[in-house]
């Protein structure tokens, strides 16, 4: 990878080039699809250390001349963290032979992801399209979006104290679902943010947090509404809404059939040690606590997920009030943020005021 130096023009424009690093600076949010003016993405360096030794970031879309009132905000989670080393040695746990290519644990992959997300940088997984669409469509609505990078590859599943990773079989720790917390704690405590020494362009509306899951990410989406640290039955973290795209949810399936899935299931265990039980949580099918308003998007036709995955999730919302199931047909996972640009305004809608076109 050549890195390029940064200059004034690329700072204040779109840049997608695949030689281009993803500037430490803030940028004009311009996509390749159309996008409202005066909209810039923010990055924040967070004390959560990734794999490769580096500092993970995460980047917040909102309006250039945002005003002290209070914004909705959607937290919205990338696809793609999901890969580990086959044979790590302990001296250097990341050399050898990952599940994924290209590997997706190093800080410069996951903020590279962001920006595919954002429609701002080439696609690192061929088979799927961002196009921006999906963030374009919330600032077209006068939400901000905040947008953690995952580098640690664990389906959003891991942190350090409460949902750890088997360390002995990875030697690091992985902390995506501590990412997912952080994220959205920062935006509704302030002095959380502050005892991290992170600050933020805006500030958000609590009462208006959405959540959205693209691919893997809508696995982190449904950890963070699961977590329940007083056992209440009541979420910590409440949703106004959620929207999953394509999500691995039942992972059950691949446990069920271990000669099939050799690899899958050996990376799985070392996010989930206590085995298949412990993946409930992370499934819409499992987790005991969901939002009242949930979009749960998927494709029949998707060769890509094992014929099932989707089947628990879907009798689950099955006749569930304030429910939405869309079966795109689409021959790749992830549609709501590429090539429907009526999708991706729907999906907003829904989150805002639970609003379904008569056609969806």
């Amino acid at each position: 990878m050549v890195a390029w130096a940064v200059s004034g023009s690329l700072l204040a424009g779109c840049w997608k080039d695949d030689r281009a690093e993803i500037p430490a600076d803030e940028l004009s949010f311009q996509p390749e699809t159309e996008a409202p003016l005066g909209w810039v993405v923010a990055p924040i360096e967070v004390p959560l250390d990734c794999p490769d030794g580096t500092r993970a970031r995460f980047f917040v879309l909102y309006p250039d001349e945002a005003a002290d009132t209070p914004l909705p905000v959607a937290l919205m989670l990338h696809s793609g963290s999901w890969d580990f080393v086959f044979a790590p040695d302990a001296s250097s746990p990341l050399l050898g032979t990952h599940f994924r290519a290209p590997d997706r644990l190093t800080a410069k992959w996951a903020a590279r992801q962001v920006f595919v997300h954002l429609g701002m940088y080439p696609e690192q997984d061929e088979t799927e399209l961002h196009e921006g669409l999906l963030p374009a469509a919330f600032a077209d609505d006068g939400v901000a979006v905040m947008l953690p990078a995952n580098c640690w590859g664990d389906l959003w599943a891991n942190k350090r104290g409460g949902s750890d990773n088997d360390f002995s079989l990875d030697f690091y720790f992985r902390e995506g679902l501590a990412a997912v917390e952080w994220a959205y704690r920062f935006l509704v405590d302030p002095a959380f943010a502050a005892a991290l020494d992170v600050t933020l362009p805006i500030t958000a509306d609590p009462a208006q947090i959405f959540g959205v899951g693209l691919g893997e990410g809508g696995r982190g989406i449904v950890e963070l509404a699961a977590i329940d640290n007083d056992d209440d039955g009541v979420g910590d973290y409440p949703l106004a809404g959620m929207v999953v795209d394509s999500p691995p949810d039942d992972l059950r399936v691949y446990f069920d059939n271990p000669a099939l899935y050799a690899s899958t299931v050996a990376g799985l265990q070392r996010i989930f040690p206590a085995g298949p039980d412990a993946t409930a949580r992370g499934s819409v099918w499992g987790t005991p606590t969901l939002p009242e308003r949930i979009g749960y998007i998927y494709s029949t036709a998707d060769s890509q997920r094992p014929a099932g995955q989707h089947t628990a999730a879907l009798a689950r919302l099955d006749g569930m009030p304030g429910a939405w199931t869309l079966d795109t047909a689409a021959d790749q996972p992830v549609a709501i943020n590429g090539g429907d640009a009526d999708l991706a305004a729907q999906v907003v809608q829904f989150l805002r005021n639970g609003a379904l076109t008569p056609n969806r």
